[in-house]
């Protein structure tokens, strides 16, 4: 019987134990996706058996360390209730961010550099499904202007045969507020203060995720961070903001305050903010007619370390 591709959709929770299956869903969250990409099942470093022989021809393949890479894209909305969890706050998690609860008030996500934790995943397509274990990995956060801003994550996991699907009766629903365009009525920005025409603003988590397996080791690891992004915005007056002095390092770098707050409403507010952002390069664009600045961003922690940006949801 032909699979259709509609019906598919992911359950996850945060493992208690490194790489250990559970039995069954109990527990966990059935996702609000956006997308769920083909991904690759079964990914891996190969070689080739050679031989020497008399003959031309292909030698036979071998997949020496088998792991897999799925992609997930959620909307960028919060959990509905101040203080709430978003659903898929469990994904930033194993994205190497750590998670703040302010009860009735906000929950504060921002990277950490130790104790990162892992994700379970079922995958499932139609009558059948991977369950996917020891899942570490990146992400990165699109915001276009009259667009639905949206998370995208990218997982590295253990592998595991695709197998006949299990019961996701028991798992729990998301709970999820509509995610809302990016417009002027839903959404403010600043740049060091200046309050820009923003086109586009995104954020790259940056996180290094590799696969290990050595003898008696087998584990995804985040190795490093380095947090980027890009912003599109229209090119001001250079007396209201001068971002060709912003950008300039030859002579010393200058890190500025970027501020991205996207709704109005409590349980549906959702922030992005550093103190630490260093505008890399600038170009400027042509916009419906409008000279714009193509704006390359990093965001360096300072020495208290681990604070590069954080992600807030009101």
């Amino acid at each position: 019987m032909a699979k259709k591709w509609r019906k598919r959709f992911a359950v996850a929770q945060v493992e208690s134990a490194y790489g250990e299956a559970s039995a069954d869903m109990t527990g966990a969250t059935i996702l609000e996706v956006v997308m769920l990409d083909g991904g690759n099942p079964y990914a891996g470093n190969t070689v080739d058996r050679e031989r020497q022989r008399e003959g031309l021809g292909a030698f036979e393949q071998i997949n020496t360390g088998p792991y897999v890479e799925r992609t997930i894209r959620v909307p960028l909305s919060g959990s509905g209730t101040a203080g709430e969890v978003p659903s898929f706050g469990i994904l930033l998690r194993a994205c190497g961010l750590s998670e703040t609860i302010n009860v009735d008030t906000d929950v504060v996500y921002q990277p950490a550099s130790e104790g990162h934790e892992s994700l379970e995943l079922w995958w499932m397509e139609d009558g059948q499904m991977q369950h996917i274990n020891g899942a570490r990995g990146t992400a990165s956060i699109t915001t276009d202007s009259q667009g639905l801003p949206y998370i995208e994550f990218q997982f590295t996991g253990l592998y595991k045969k695709t197998e006949a699907a299990g019961d996701a009766s028991v798992a729990t629903q998301a709970v999820q507020a509509k995610e809302l365009p990016v417009n002027k009525q839903n959404t403010v920005a600043s740049i060091d203060g200046h309050n820009a025409c923003m086109s586009s603003l995104s954020l790259d988590f940056g996180n290094t995720v590799e696969y290990r397996n050595l003898v008696n080791c087998e584990s995804v690891q985040i190795s490093d961070r380095q947090v980027t992004g890009s912003t599109n915005i229209e090119a001001p007056d250079l007396a209201t903001a001068d971002y060709f002095a912003k950008v300039e390092s030859h002579n010393g770098v200058t890190l500025v305050p970027v501020v991205f707050t996207h709704g109005k409403t409590d349980g549906n507010i959702v922030e992005i903010q550093s103190n630490q952002g260093q505008l890399a390069s600038i170009s400027p664009t042509d916009n419906q007619g409008i000279m714009h600045y193509d704006l390359n961003l990093r965001f360096p922690p300072s020495s208290a370390g681990d604070d590069d940006f954080t992600l807030t949801f009101k």
